[in-house]
């Protein structure tokens, strides 16, 4: 009976299993098998690959995978430019499961792994809803052999969160998958696994909202932020005294007085602390920690000082109880110090490796010294009390997710909590490559911003690039520039893209917003510059941050109204660039142009263009065509030779000032500015974009010379004389008259002055005394016009260019020899007075052999002429 009973259970268990199984069953016979939905289909790119790694259309739908070589012709290689997308029309709605896209690395020959691929869902090809951004796996850039990943959203893993929980599949017709780029992007095949029809799993994926991170609740209603490095505390000029922090709390206008309120917030950063350890990147120890914060809340420090300055512009502008927003920094522990420092007292110093200690007491050791920083912030703030100032909340520094430390979300995770315990907001600040920039809210941060890297990338559509996926993340944008703005006209211009992105794709008005100037105080040197150029670089992000900026209107170099037709000469000024016009011969004006050029960008002659004009009169036109008759190819005003009597940093001897940088290179750091410059036309100052007639245009350029024992490699050498060149420019006869006033004590060793860069005039070189010719040469071998002692007299030079179809280039070159230097009381008798060197140059020779000095305030001059005319041979 009891056997019975036990079968009869048995028997009823199996049935009930059976009854479970066949609707199961019956499910997955009627489930389809996935197939690759895009195999042999076409697609879209958003810009066609590299035509040496192109597409004819099917590479990536082809089923051939590449293999590490690159040459291997399955690839497509994609060079800089834009973040790149691919869109796939699949007919019809289908159900998706699964998208890959297979990458190549190999650093050897400048291809890398995408920083983020991203993967969308879209029912008409025009509004996208995201399936996933995918990071890389492996370490960009790995000095390891080519390799390759495939990026993946796998529905059946990941889902579709941001739409429907519940969602394994997407339904959908239309994929795209975008992938940022760096150098070289290499991409051989993407998959579209899925079915035909709708599965009960598949969801429709619903487009995303494109925005900015705009000022909130997550930002104290903050609109924007300006970041102050801080390292080590800035010495001389940029050190952060309430003078110098003034004109970021308020704009100030041309005295230097406070007009209006500027930036909202401002954040204290360093990167290096005083022992050169690193607080983003995890080297600094709990002695570097300690002492930030004492530079910090010390009695004088940077608060107390930009408290002062937030009271002081409170009282001018009449709102003394205006509070700025301050975000402090929070360093980055790391993962590899070994040796941190006590920070709980317990006699134990903290050990943050985590290869060597194991991930979780390398972790709680790392958030003992978060929650020691942030308690130490909040209780130096309650003490010391600042009246005007406000804190706001916390950075870190970090511009990307480490790859190697795999402690670092939690860690940051673990900040974000005790930030917010403190009632403070948390802010991140990746760069455009940062890995997982996308995840800053995952992360715990309230608000993060874009880093575009638009300026120093010198990449054209980054601007618009970064603007893009910061309103994909919902970012806010942050603008990035450096001191070079100020003496650099390429970097000016690039400057002003950033702002004028702000106008083309809105983050002006509509993003939360921080401006970093680099490790130097960039806009407290604009905003006290002489020079209206400099100083225009400080109105602009007035005019930026209170969202009045225009986009400047391009400068016009073509009347526009009657000018005077029977001129000598025109003048139009635009920017730092100067075009002068005068009738050069029967057929051609002479255009003489001034700009911004060479190593050091000082304003000087830069170059000559022809234009035809057969008229008897010079054409007031300078937009119409011109052929270029000389370029910029070096200084026609002298480099010195020169050093400080004190103070110095014991650089060997070496050019300074003119087309001679800190190593003789392009792209190192200067030896000299111009601080200003001002042109007139017949004594009236020239405004921009106007074409003006006159008999005699003047020019007066200010330039700031370094010695070769002040110069620094890191831009912050010392300025020793001040020069002031003046031109004064007719019909092809320029004057110069140059001014060399010591700011402090120094000694010349050479100095040349007055010299040509003689392409354009290199067939020959005469030399003379008066008139009388001394002697000659080809102007392309090394030659002179002998030794002082010998032709005492010599006084100008000669140069002739060959014939030209009837006749030739002239350019004569005179120094005043009864003015200044000119007298050559500084030069050796046995050294020639002028010489020309194969290399195609030519000049005066002013000081040699002699090391004379000038005092603090005591000023040398000298003074010659430039004539340029063509004539019959």
């Amino acid at each position: 009976m009891k056997r019975n009973r036990r079968q009869g259970i048995a028997a009823v268990i199996a049935v009930w299993i059976v009854l479970l199984w066949l609707p199961t069953a019956e499910a997955a016979k009627d489930q389809p098998e996935l197939r690759n939905l895009a195999a042999g289909i076409g697609y879209t790119w958003s810009e066609q690959p590299e035509p040496s790694y192109g597409d004819a259309g099917n590479k990536l739908t082809d089923g051939k995978y590449g293999s590490t070589l690159f040459t291997d012709p399955a690839w497509t290689g994609h060079l800089r430019k834009s973040t790149r997308s691919v869109i796939f029309d699949l007919g019809e709605k289908k159900s998706i499961a699964r998208i890959q896209a297979h990458f190549l690395q190999d650093s050897s020959v400048g291809i890398a792994y995408p920083n983020t691929v991203s993967m969308y869902a879209s029912n008409d090809g025009s509004q996208w809803g995201t399936l996933a951004h995918i990071p890389s796996r492996e370490v960009r850039w790995a000095e390891v052999p080519a390799g390759a990943q495939n990026y993946i959203w796998d529905g059946s893993e990941d889902g579709l969160v941001q739409h429907h929980p519940n969602a394994t599949m997407a339904y959908a017709q239309y994929v795209k998958v975008t992938f940022t780029t760096d150098v070289f992007v290499f991409l051989d095949e993407i998959e579209i696994w899925g079915t035909d029809g709708k599965l009960n799993k598949a969801k429709q994926v619903s487009a995303d909202r494109l925005a900015y991170h705009e000022p909130g609740k997550a930002t104290g209603g903050m609109r924007n932020l300006v970041l102050l490095n801080n390292e080590n505390g800035p010495s001389g000029a940029d050190r952060w005294t309430k003078d110098n922090l003034i004109p970021y709390v308020s704009y100030v206008n041309e005295q230097g007085e406070p007009e209006d309120w500027l930036f909202e917030g401002v954040l204290f950063h360093s990167v290096l602390s005083p022992s050169g350890q690193d607080f983003t990147k995890g080297t600094a120890t709990f002695g570097d920690w300690k002492g930030y914060l004492d530079q910090m809340f010390a009695d004088q420090g940077d608060l107390q000082q930009l408290n002062e300055a937030v009271t002081e512009a409170g009282r001018k502008l009449g709102e003394r109880g205006h509070k700025v927003n301050v975000v402090l920094m929070m360093p980055n522990p790391g993962d590899t110090v070994t040796d941190f420092g006590d920070v709980d007292g317990d006699g134990v110093t903290e050990n943050f490796n985590s290869t060597a200690i194991g991930a979780e007491a390398a972790s709680a050791n790392k958030q003992k010294a978060v929650t020691w920083w942030i308690q130490q912030l909040k209780q130096r703030w309650k003490e010391e009390k600042y009246s005007n100032l406000k804190l706001n909340g916390i950075y870190w520094g970090g511009k990307g997710i480490s790859m190697t430390d795999l402690n670092e979300t939690n860690v940051i995770q673990a900040t974000s909590k005790q930030v917010h315990k403190q009632d403070m907001n948390f802010y991140w600040i990746p760069s455009f490559q940062g890995n997982r920039n996308y995840d800053w809210r995952y992360l715990g941060f309230d608000a993060a911003l874009l880093e575009s890297g638009a300026y120093a990338s010198a990449i054209p559509q980054r601007v618009e690039d970064a603007a893009v996926l910061a309103k994909q993340y919902q970012m806010g944008i942050e603008l990035e520039f450096d001191e070079q703005i100020n003496t650099d006209t390429d970097k000016q211009a690039r400057y002003v893209d950033l702002l004028n992105g702000g106008i083309d794709y809105g983050y002006m008005s509509q993003a939360l917003l921080a401006f970093d100037q680099g490790r130097t105080a960039s806009l407290l040197r604009s905003a006290k510059s002489t020079d209206p150029m400099v100083r225009q670089n400080y109105d602009l992000m007035v005019q930026f941050v209170k969202g009045t900026y225009a986009k400047p209107k391009p400068c016009s170099k073509q009347p526009e109204g009657p000018v005077a037709s029977d001129a000598t000469q025109y003048v139009v000024k635009c920017g730092t660039e100067i075009t002068i016009a005068h009738k050069y011969n029967d057929q051609s004006d002479m255009w003489i142009v001034f700009d911004r050029f060479g190593a050091n960008k000082l304003e000087g002659l830069k170059e000559w263009r022809l234009a035809e004009n057969t008229g008897t009169t010079v054409n007031p036109d300078m937009s119409r065509p011109s052929t270029l008759l000389q370029a910029d190819v070096s200084d026609w005003i002298g480099p010195y030779v020169v050093r400080a009597n004190a103070n110095g940093n014991g650089n060997a001897w070496d050019f300074t000032g003119g087309n001679h940088n800190y190593d003789g290179g392009s792209t190192s750091s200067p030896t000299g500015t111009t601080d200003s410059f001002r042109v007139w036309a017949d004594g009236v100052e020239v405004a921009d974009g106007t074409v003006t007639a006159s008999v005699y245009t003047k020019i007066e350029v200010v330039n700031l010379i370094q010695a070769y024992n002040t110069k620094e490699a890191d831009g912050s050498g010392r300025p020793v004389l001040k020069e002031t060149v003046t031109y004064e420019i007719s019909n092809g006869h320029i004057q110069v008259h140059n001014e060399i006033e010591a700011l402090e004590d120094i000694t010349f060793d050479t100095y040349y002055g007055l010299q040509s860069v003689n392409g354009a005039w290199n067939e020959t070189v005469r030399y003379f005394a008066g008139d009388q010719e001394v002697a000659s040469s080809p102007a392309n071998i090394y030659s002179d016009s002998g030794a002082k002692a010998v032709k005492p007299n010599v006084d100008s030079y000669l140069l002739s260019s060959s014939d030209q179809g009837g006749f030739q280039h002239k350019l004569r070159v005179r120094l005043d020899r009864q003015y200044g230097l000119g007298a050559l009381a500084n030069l050796a008798d046995h050294m020639p007075v002028i010489f020309t060197q194969e290399y195609g140059k030519t000049y005066f020779l002013q000081i040699k052999g002699t090391t004379p000095e000038l005092k603090q305030g005591e000023k040398f001059a000298w003074q010659g002429s430039y004539d340029f005319y063509a004539e019959n041979p």
